[in-house]
């Protein structure tokens, strides 16, 4: 019992420490970023995303800027509203930026910002700036005066709580834009594609589709040539993606007939387990004209 209430004191004094802070943070982040990279979506995901989300960059910024002559409950109050603000601002920093919001990305800006607080906070800015003096006087201050919650810190730490749990309700329950796409080329990728032909003339056309679902689909692509009147040469191709993935397809037609005809691609994807549904009501489409 004795040894592990020494070994309790040591970890208490060791996080008490400043270096001890700044090792924390960033064993922290390293961690917490490791397993949400392997086991996203579980529940060890979420049991060590929640702090490092809701504290750690707050905490973080703290040490670089309100250290000094704060209190230990401010401290963690504000440890909290900072991190929802840097996560606010980190979002849309990769949102109104080419790199984009991700998971990839959004951990990454997670443990760049972390740690480099805690580095600008060691190398240019330190917690522990003032002199031994100022710091003496002020574990005097903290002895002497007895601990409470102020009314104000109380009221700050209910609304950051209840933001946090709003905000990670959000998160859970959010529905991400999908990231699936299909798009018509001529045979060389040009999207500038010629829309009068010779009769006799076979026309090939590149469909590119991208899987950017949460899993694998199957993707059926189903094309046709029409005119006013029939559809003919129907053609269907099937793919199976997984997410992330992205197919080419060349798809001719035999242009016999004189006249205007409309070109149509439909793209259906089916999850397993689950019916299939047509991507868009608007399909790829291109009329032409053979003459």
């Amino acid at each position: 019992m004795a040894d592990t209430a020494e070994l309790t004191g040591s970890v208490v004094r060791f996080l008490d420490s400043h270096n001890g802070q700044r090792i924390a943070i960033c064993a922290y982040s390293v961690f917490a970023t490791i397993v949400l990279m392997a086991y996203p979506g579980t529940s060890a995901a979420l049991v060590f995303g929640l702090p490092y989300l809701f504290f750690i960059p707050g905490f973080a910024l703290v040490r670089l800027t309100f250290w000094k002559n704060t209190s230990m409950e401010a401290k963690f109050v504000l440890s909290m509203g900072l991190s929802i603000l840097v996560v606010i601002f980190l979002g849309l920093f990769l949102v109104l930026t080419p790199i984009g919001l991700n998971s990839d990305t959004t951990r990454l800006s997670m443990i760049l910002f972390s740690l480099g607080a805690v580095a600008l906070e060691f190398f240019v800015w330190p917690a522990d700036r003032y002199d031994e003096k100022e710091a003496e006087q002020r574990e005097t201050d903290i002895r002497e005066e007895p601990f409470k919650l102020d009314k104000v810190v109380v009221a700050m730490l209910g609304t950051a709580l209840v933001v946090s749990a709003i905000s990670l309700g959000l998160i859970i329950t959010a529905e991400y834009p999908s990231r699936t796409y299909y798009a018509m080329t001529d045979e060389s990728g040009s999207a500038d594609i010629n829309t009068t032909y010779a009769l006799g003339t076979n026309l090939t056309l590149m469909i590119e589709m991208h899987n950017g679902e949460d899993g694998a689909r199957t993707f059926t692509l189903y094309a046709y040539h029409a005119n006013l009147t029939a559809v003919s040469q129907e053609q269907r191709f099937n793919y199976t993606l997984a997410s992330g993935d992205t197919v080419n397809q060349s798809v001719t037609f035999s242009l016999n007939e004189p006249g205007v005809f409309r070109l149509v691609f439909l793209l259906y994807i089916q999850e397993e387990g689950h019916d299939m549904y047509v991507y868009s009501e608007n399909p790829v489409q291109l009329w032409i004209e053979v003459v």
